[in-house]
């Protein structure tokens, strides 16, 4: 068995060109707890690239001796397990979120050794591409419809974002609680992708003021509930979104409107934030597992035909860099997929 592993590394934060692909020592299990997974092929996320620009270290105690390995999100085959593994035997076909930044080697790469504990088996009527698609957004979606957004059936809701990676999630997971969802796009292309999957009015935001259409959609002030899947600027204008009483739910690093949360309160607006890392920089064990479960339940959804991601583009370690610039800028609809 070879000692080595091909995987995409970067030595240095900064643009796509400092991933290089590079032979790197194979992981091996150190912990009577952990698997060691092939990993088949992994998500391409928006943490991947903000993780590559800023080099950031989150996790203070882990070794950044090493060069670090992006990817936080993969799907793979068990190819050793530790001795207090029970859960899982070798050649089991599983999925999980782990690592991605320094001192926490990701996915993008032949092999990756995690806690057999934070594994979930992946969706049975799904190849590994296509389930690559799904664990970050569909835990990310899921923690913002269920647990903050508290969508019931007959909601007015409004998903920003709608044909991205995690809107178009959300959109299913909307339509099949009931709620009634509108959502934002940049093309016709994309709005055509929200509405096949259970949009009821596609917005186009550079050429229709959101605000109105909203209104004259829901016959209120807003939305019953927002999901800002954008943030940056869009966060400050979903605001105004909300309906009174409403809630908003954001999941990137924003910039508070000026003039403070007066309006906010004026409305008696619920605002909160979904960040599916923190239970593992945390070392939150209790809350990990909750993710696993969450995972579990999302692949039973897969299996039952009931939620599919729709990927954009497939590539190899070599097209990574091109795929995350594509990401960051907003070209891709739906998912991006590293098949290894």
């Amino acid at each position: 068995m070879s000692e080595k592993m091909r995987a995409l590394v970067l030595d240095t934060p900064g643009g796509p060109e400092v991933l290089q692909v590079r032979d790197i020592p194979k992981p091996r299990i150190e912990r009577p707890q952990d698997v060691l997974i092939r990993v088949a092929a992994a998500g391409i996320n928006p943490a991947d690239w903000q993780n590559r620009k800023s080099g950031q270290r989150p996790d203070p105690d882990a070794d950044a001796g090493s060069p670090t390995i992006l990817g936080i999100d993969g799907v793979g085959v068990v190819e050793d397990i530790g001795d207090a593994v029970e859960n899982l035997a070798i050649g089991d076909e599983v999925w999980y979120i782990d690592g991605g930044y320094p001192g926490n080697p990701g996915s993008y790469a032949e092999y990756k050794v995690i806690h057999g504990g934070y594994v979930s088996r992946k969706p049975k009527n799904l190849d590994f591409v296509q389930a690559a698609a799904l664990p970050v957004v569909g835990l990310t979606a899921w923690e913002a419809v269920f647990d903050k957004g508290r969508v019931n059936p007959g909601d007015h809701v409004l998903v920003h974002g709608g044909a991205g990676g995690l809107g178009h999630i959300a959109i299913q997971y909307l339509s099949a609680i009931g709620a009634r969802t509108a959502t934002t796009v940049s093309s016709e292309a994309k709005a055509a992708l929200a509405l096949k999957l259970g949009a009821d009015l596609a917005i186009l935001y550079r050429t229709e003021d959101v605000g109105s259409a909203l209104k004259s959609w829901s016959g209120k002030e807003g939305a019953d509930v927002v999901f800002d899947f954008v943030g940056h600027d869009n966060f400050a204008r979903s605001f105004g979104h909300v309906a009174p009483y409403g809630r908003l739910v954001n999941t990137v690093v924003s910039d508070w409107p000026s003039g403070g949360n007066g309006f906010a309160e004026w409305r008696n607006l619920d605002i909160s934030f979904v960040n599916i890392g923190l239970p593992q920089i945390a070392r939150d064990h209790q809350r990990r597992l909750r993710q696993v479960r969450v995972l579990d339940e999302i692949s039973e959804r897969a299996d039952q035909g009931t939620l599919r991601a729709h990927i954009d583009r497939v590539v190899s370690f070599e097209g990574v860099g091109e795929a995350q610039r594509a990401l960051e800028a907003g070209e891709t609809l739906g998912r991006v997929v590293l098949k290894i």
